[in-house]
């Protein structure tokens, strides 16, 4: 008797072979001392080499009548995964990184600050920092990602991998866990209904915005906090279609890890709080002492785990060092200072100008660009750069994108809502109650998702006034329910199983600024 889900767990044995091929590839290139050195337009010929099979593959197919969503979706996902490991070969260490530190290697007992310091000190210790996190930068932060970098790198340098290309390697680890946010926008896409063009758009979202691209070459820990929050959102999406122990159990296996790799990554509890709450209402209005016995039970091995893991580290510096919570921030002397500006200066609708379309670049100067929702799109383009001398069809193609990028963001947000909006409004049909109850449950959970990530980056911004607060890194888990918008098109119309017009434009828009994003980094003699 043939699975009917074999097919589909085919797929994703086939996308993880995809994720974690090109990434042990990468390790090979970028950590054996021979390979290290093979030169940089090598690199590029030998991905452009490796790509060039993939759309005469799919023309083949197409001819054949045998093009499948399953071989346009695995085409994607090798094309984004490749567009990565180019990346990260192209980029060191030091590359376009935050707060990254320096590291003086295991021969010296010199700790060093920041996160690449962070991380030698595992590797070179062999245990967690045994003195206060915060008179350290940057190592308040939970020690997930570092512990796990820190074995990485124990790992390597037992292998013989020599130390200065074992701490390259770091980049490794990120560019995992972005090829594994691919996997897991394409698994919250199909449980949502995600299918063809829709799919299409939102996987191609997850596989080549700038913004995932950078982060799969960044040591610190923002990439594994977003690949945790997807988990996060799928392990939900899971339990609301079966309310079983074990996908509860997941949903706080994966809130505690967040939380344990970044503090901030506690705001998907209050999504994950306010779908339990309104079961927990339905439980009681069951008034069955065994349904509501059950949801007690479940609910508190929920709080139990998720707590014990997410609230380690916490814990373990009240006891040990009397400290609470929070992050080590600059003084008003810093030239990222925002504060003296007013509230709407920082958080309102900025002005034509204050968009800086000639340069659209990060500034870091507060003085200069001092509004968050003009940073943010700037870092979700290019980062915290300012390249001053670029020029040329480079720069025209950054000043094309970012208008481009602005506008289309914005309408794919009001798509995504109206999308989630439309799935909660009663259709009025007996027969298919349930799933529509079901849909309905899903939107409430993402559309509130999506507001909490938003709110808390403002109110993030907001208490910590410097631009580099306001980085789009800090809230790139919105590009998954975006991913979720753009799929969720052909739902603004009861009854339409094509996309709407305005769905169909805003995918246009979306694919044409990806595509444009692209070219500026394969242009842009900067990696």
């Amino acid at each position: 008797m043939i699975n009917p889900h074999s097919k589909y767990i085919r797929i994703h044995q086939y996308i993880l072979f995809i994720i974690f091929f090109l990434s042990f590839l990468t390790a090979l290139l970028q950590g054996i001392p021979s390979l290290s050195r093979i030169p940089r337009d090598f690199i590029r010929l030998g991905c452009f080499v490796l790509f060039l099979p993939v759309p005469v593959l799919l023309f083949i197919l197409h001819k054949k009548g045998k093009l499948s969503e399953d071989a346009i979706a695995l085409a994607i996902i090798f094309a984004g995964m490749l567009f990565r490991c180019s990346y990260v070969l192209l980029s060191g260490l030091y590359d376009r990184q935050h707060d990254e530190g320096v590291y003086t290697g295991i021969a010296t007992s010199q700790v060093n600050p920041g996160h690449i310091g962070y991380i030698e000190y595992i590797y070179k210790f062999r245990r967690l920092p045994d003195f206060n996190p915060y008179q350290l930068f940057s190592y308040y932060h939970p020690p997930l990602h570092y512990v796990i970098s820190g074995l990485w790198l124990i790992l390597l340098t037992t292998l013989g991998m020599p130390e200065d290309l074992a701490f390259e390697n770091l980049q490794i680890l990120p560019l995992s866990y972005s090829g594994l946010f691919m996997l897991l926008t394409y698994l919250v896409l199909k449980k949502t209904g995600a299918k063809n063009h829709g799919l299409f758009a939102g996987l191609s979202l997850a596989a080549f915005h700038p913004a995932l691209t950078i982060m799969s070459g960044s040591i610190n820990n923002d990439m594994l906090s977003t690949l945790l929050l997807a988990c996060c959102i799928y392990s939900v999406l899971c339990w609301i279609q079966k309310k079983s122990l074990k996908n509860l159990l997941f949903i706080a296996l994966f809130i505690g890890l967040g939380m344990l790799c970044k503090i901030n990554a506690v705001i998907i509890a209050l999504p994950v709080g306010l779908i339990f709450l309104l079961d927990f209402i339905s439980s009681i209005r069951t008034r069955d002492k065994r349904i509501i016995y059950c949801s007690v039970r479940n609910y508190t091995l929920f709080g139990i785990t998720s707590g014990a893991i997410g609230l380690s580290w916490i814990i373990r510096n009240l006891i040990l060092f009397h400290v609470k919570p929070g992050i080590s921030s600059a003084t008003e002397a810093s030239v990222m200072y925002t504060g003296h500006y007013g509230i709407w200066d920082r958080i309102g609708l900025p002005a034509l100008a204050d968009w800086h379309f000639s340069f659209p670049f990060h500034p870091l100067s507060g003085d200069v660009i001092h509004n968050i929702w003009v940073i943010m799109f700037q870092t979700s383009l290019f980062t915290e750069t300012y390249p001053q001398e670029l020029s040329g069809f480079p720069l025209f193609l950054c000043r094309l994108v970012y208008p481009l990028a602005i506008l289309t963001a914005t309408a794919s947000a009001i798509l995504f809502l109206a999308a989630q909006y439309k799935k909660m409004v009663p259709k009025n049909t007996p027969a298919q109650s349930l799933t529509d109850r079901t849909a309905g449950i899903e939107a409430i959970f993402l559309s509130t998702g999506y507001f909490s990530f938003l709110f808390s980056f403002v109110a993030f911004s907001l208490k910590y006034p410097y631009t580099c607060s306001s980085d789009f890194r800090y809230i790139a888990i919105c590009l998954l329910y975006i991913a979720v918008g753009l799929a969720d098109g052909h739902k603004l119309y009861t009854g339409r199983t094509r996309p709407s017009v305005p769905s169909r434009i805003i995918r246009a828009c979306t694919g044409l600024t990806l595509l444009l994003t692209t070219l500026v980094y394969l242009t842009w003699d900067q990696w």
